[in-house]
Formats: structure tokens, C-alpha cells, sequence
């Protein structure tokens, strides 16, 4: 991976991980209902689902450059188009209000529960590590050891969106709440997603 191609990468890796999506508002109505504190603990329980994920992943993408670098290839272009996609739909919801789901003070378990369930039943998530993180692979380098430190860096990015939502608490909730935020937020992630896909095909 060279360092062009990291310096578009984690742009758009904030955008995607900062983006109101479903376990970062849930660690935000957690934070709103248990705490910062708790919302924050629970949250990292995503954090295990989403390593596997990217475990998966390498190990497939080595298997695919097996096939050699056209494979790479066509991967690579529907991971742009993927972006692309992604960022039309942050831009379409900008003016959807966003709808918290309340719930009755859960335990610091149910919530750790509920955030890993999230995050193992989130198709975007799956789109994101194999259809983003392929974009990024040079062929001349080790897959596996590429895709390690992409998700390091995912993972620790993510932690940071965690704390975000977490403590940025009841703050955050009416900053989204009250529309001119979310929207913000969504038009920003829109344009990092279609600003990546647009350097990635002149790479």
C-alpha cells in the first residue's frame, strides 16, 4: 500500500466510521440512557465482529491474487462503484430525520450483546471490508499483511467514533436531532466516499 494510496484511505475511513450509522447511534442512545461510560465499554463489543470480518477478508483476497492481478482488478472497480453508491446514499438521506430507538436503562451486558449483534448483522459493514479494503491492495505487496494494518488503523478509528458517540452524549443527540447536523455529517461523508472513488480510479 503507498502512501498515496493512505492518505485517501484514512479520509474516507473517518468519513465511514463517523457516519450515524446503526451502532454508532445505538452507542449514542446508550450514552443518553447508561452513560458515557458504559455506552463506551459496550461499544467496543463490536470491535471482536468487526476483526473477524477483516480476518475473512484477508484470507479471501489472498486466495483471489492467487487467480492473479485481473481479478484484483475487477474487485478494485466494483469497490469504486461501491463508494460511489455509498456516497449517494449518505447524500439521498441527508434530509431524512434520524429516529433513536429508546429502550428501558439496559445492563451493560444487554447493550454489549446488542452492539455486537449490530455489527455481525450489518450488510454494509460486510460491503465495506470487502468491496473498500480491496481498493487499497497493491499486488507486488503481502495481501494479508496490507489488510492487518488497513484494519488496525479501521479498528482504531472506529474506537474513536465510539468515544465520539459515547460521550458526546446528549450534545450529539440533539445536535443529529435536530436535522442541520445529520445532514452535515451525511453531505460530509458523501463527499469523502465519491472524493476517494474519484482518486482511486486515477491511481
Amino acid at each position: 500500500m503507498s502512501w498515496q494510496a493512505w492518505l485517501i484511505f484514512v479520509p474516507a475511513c473517518i468519513g465511514m466510521n463517523f457516519f450515524p450509522g446503526p451502532n454508532n447511534l445505538l452507542a449514542l442512545v446508550n450514552a443518553t440512557q447508561a452513560g458515557a461510560r458504559a455506552a463506551l465499554i459496550a461499544g467496543l463489543a463490536r470491535l471482536p465482529v468487526m476483526v473477524l470480518m477483516i480476518i475473512a477478508v484477508a484470507t479471501g483476497l489472498e486466495l483471489l491474487m492467487a487467480q492473479g492481478a485481473g481479478a484484483l482488478a475487477w474487485v478494485r472497480w466494483f469497490g469504486a462503484g461501491y463508494l460511489l453508491w455509498m456516497g449517494w446514499q449518505a447524500w439521498r438521506s441527508a434530509g431524512q430525520a434520524i429516529e433513536f430507538e429508546t429502550v428501558k436503562r439496559p445492563t451493560l451486558g444487554a447493550m454489549a450483546w446488542r452492539e455486537a449483534a449490530v455489527a455481525a448483522t450489518n450488510p454494509k459493514l460486510i460491503l465495506i471490508f470487502t468491496a473498500f479494503f480491496p481498493q487499497f491492495i497493491s499486488a507486488d505487496g503481502n495481501p494479508a499483511a496490507q489488510i492487518g494494518w488497513m484494519g488496525l488503523t479501521f479498528v482504531l478509528i472506529e474506537i474513536g467514533a465510539i468515544a465520539a458517540y459515547a460521550v458526546g452524549g446528549h450534545a450529539l443527540r440533539r445536535w443529529l436531532e435536530g436535522g442541520a447536523g445529520a445532514a452535515k455529517l451525511k453531505r460530509g461523508t458523501a463527499m469523502a466516499l465519491w472524493s476517494a472513488a474519484g482518486l482511486l480510479t486515477l491511481t
